[in-house]
């Protein structure tokens, strides 16, 4: 009896076994109820946002026929002049490079980026995947004046590089790049715009031409995402579908954890996303995914980085995508950064004693000692109405080692001071760095910085109130 008992179960249970093999499995659906799609909707968000904001930076700059623009991909879009306080097309800029910024498609071929002979010209060239990981950090301290030519080869790529080309392994076939070039004031200008000219971006099968043809690339292959469907659950699943198969990382472990998820909701970048395919629940689930997730962003984006004497310091690591959150709170506050390899950054709204800093107060700002770097460094003064320099008498939107005429104190300590009405003391006068009547920021830059500046043993010193 027990025995057949014991026949019995197991006949059941290889019944069931068969039976479940021969059932579909559920996980190969997608999810039609709301509480989880809501739940892979947030993570989903969160951990593509760095992509998707770039990658909407790529189609307003390149592709968006409102803009006027005349660059696309594959192309150096060259800002050759300083910016001043007329300039209202980007906030929080700098008062001490000019740039040349770059997407690149390298699905077809690698692209060569050559580096003139640069003098003692200081340069710095980030390149970075599209989850804003970098894979190079192409500078006059890791390259040095004389230059180079350097392939930038898309995951996988094989082939032969001709003599003399660097390669560089990129995370995903499309890229971006942003070099900087410094200028020492407007008098300089000329002599580094001259460099920046001579910067190229050479496809492979173009190297050694006479010219190089302009790229052609085809619009419809990038899907149309700006700025305002940001938010908008469904053109942003749909356009992140469509770019994880567009420029993916190869063996990347976050990535392959991520796909379980997205294939719960049919968005598997094997696979094409069909909104309209999932249920109403689902739908729902994920428009407040969308609407959360970049509440949870926003709110995390000023609490990214250690807070000393009220100045916030932004000392980024080259690759960030292993801690999400961060990661998209880093490019919500400003795309196109550079890892503290290149620059590091402090920045203060409030005075040491936690008030906000106002024009209409007098400040001192006194680096003892000032910032040690390799390269140089500024303070920049902002408006915080809108985010743009303060126009003044002396055309002085920043203050740092390269400004003429500056006092040092005998200990070799510098006084920075800040308010908008203009000192009547000379020595005040020489290190005033003019303030708007009302609400300001400043944000002191450290380009190539040493490492006391990388390990927290110099600090930023409070802006103390006279």
């Amino acid at each position: 009896m027990l025995i057949a008992q014991r026949c019995a179960i197991q006949f059941v249970t290889i019944l069931l076994f068969a039976t479940a093999a021969l059932a579909p499995a559920r996980a190969t659906e997608p999810a039609q109820d709301e509480a989880l799609a809501y739940s892979i909707g947030v993570q989903t968000y969160i951990n593509g946002f760095p992509m998707m904001d770039l990658y909407r930076t790529l189609w307003e700059t390149s592709f968006d026929p409102k803009r006027g623009h005349d660059r696309t991909l594959n192309e150096f879009f060259a800002f050759d002049r300083l910016i001043t306080s007329k300039d209202d097309w980007v906030i929080t800029p700098n008062n001490d490079t000019i740039y040349l910024r770059a997407f690149l498609d390298l699905r077809k071929e690698p692209i060569i980026l050559v580096i003139p002979p640069m003098g003692d010209r200081q340069y710095w060239v980030p390149v970075s995947d599209m989850w804003h990981d970098f894979d190079a950090s192409l500078s006059w301290d890791t390259v040095g004046a004389r230059g180079g030519a350097f392939a930038l080869c898309a995951p996988g790529w094989q082939g032969v590089l001709p003599g003399g080309v660097k390669r560089v392994d990129m995370g995903t076939p499309i890229i971006w790049t942003l070099p900087r070039i410094a200028v020492n004031g407007d008098p300089d200008l000329p002599a580094a715009v001259a460099l920046q000219k001579q910067f190229r971006l050479v496809p492979l099968s173009q190297w050694g031409a006479a010219s190089v043809a302009r790229p052609r690339p085809d619009a419809a292959e990038f899907p149309r995402f700006t700025r305002a469907e940001l938010t908008d659950a469904k053109a942003y699943f749909t356009t992140l579908n469509t770019l994880l198969r567009l420029s993916p990382r190869l063996g990347n472990p976050s990535d392959d954890a991520l796909a379980g998820w997205l294939r719960e909701l049919g968005m598997h970048p094997f696979t094409g996303f069909d909104w309209n395919k999932l249920s109403p629940q689902a739908r729902r689930g994920l428009e407040r995914a969308a609407a959360d997730a970049h509440r949870i962003i926003a709110e995390r984006m000023p609490r990214l980085v250690p807070i000393v004497n009220n100045w916030q310091l932004a000392r980024l690591d080259k690759r960030i995508s292993g801690d999400p959150v961060f990661a998209a709170g880093a490019a919500m506050l400003g795309l196109l950064w550079n890892p503290k390899e290149i620059s590091t950054y402090d920045v203060a709204f409030f005075d040491g004693a936690g008030a906000p800093l106002d024009g209409n107060n007098r400040y001192v700002l006194r680096f003892s000692p000032p910032p040690p770097v390799d390269g140089f460094w500024s303070v920049t003064m902002y408006s915080a109405e809108n985010q743009l320099f303060v126009p003044n008498p002396l055309d002085r939107y920043s203050f740092g080692d390269r400004t003429k005429g500056i006092v040092y104190e005998k200990d070799g300590a510098l006084e920075v001071i800040l308010q908008h009405a203009e000192p009547t003391d000379p020595k005040e006068r020489a290190n005033w760095l003019p303030a708007p009547k009302g609400r300001f920021y400043l944000v002191t830059r450290h380009y190539s910085p040493r490492p006391p500046i990388l390990t927290g043993d110099w600090l930023p010193p409070p802006i103390t109130k006279r």
